[in-house]
């Protein structure tokens, strides 16, 4: 067999659109986001348009990443000037499908107590489900954009859930 041509390598960073690129700043940094690149007044090429099928793009942004992981995938927050991002209503939050950035996290139970005595809104406290799934636990918060953010820690080793195992699913998935 031969190699293919082109194979993707890793996640480079994810675009998160932003209601106020300043909030957004503020709640990521109180994740533990570092700022890499501020980009806040940075006027766009008229070619960045047409790279996202738009036919004009403008915004503010600014490239975040966690010191933890320095090589990991980044986050580009991005405050849409034209065309102006959309955003779900807060009120409607439980009846929309939500949009979810997960993150492995080192104490969970910790995240969760120290953000709610931030102000931090939780969907829920720290679930922990039983130990079969290989999860300590998990707890899911709203960023400022209505994106839900779910932190979750696992047991020493485990890679991901056990939820097909635990949860008598099809083993050869």
């Amino acid at each position: 067999m031969s190699e293919p041509a082109w194979a993707l390598s890793r996640l480079y960073h994810t675009v998160v659109n932003c209601r106020d690129l300043d909030e957004s700043v503020a709640f990521y940094r109180l994740l533990g986001f570092e700022v890499l690149n501020d980009r806040r007044d940075v006027v766009w090429p008229d070619f960045v348009g047409g790279i996202f099928g738009l036919a004009k793009a403008r915004g503010r942004g600014v490239l975040m990443v966690l010191p933890s992981d320095p090589d990991g995938p980044m986050m580009d927050l991005i405050q849409w000037i034209e065309p102006q991002a959309v955003f779900p209503d807060p009120a409607a939050r439980p009846r929309e499908v939500p949009r979810i950035i997960a993150f492995r996290t080192r104490n969970v139970h910790a995240a969760y107590e120290s953000l709610t005595k931030a102000g931090v809104v939780f969907t829920q406290p720290v679930h922990t489900p039983d130990a079969s799934l290989g999860l300590v636990g998990t707890a899911c918060c709203y960023d400022p954009n209505g994106n839900i953010i779910e932190m979750i820690e696992l047991q020493p080793g485990v890679r991901h859930s056990r939820a097909n195992e635990a949860l008598g699913g099809d083993k050869a998935r």
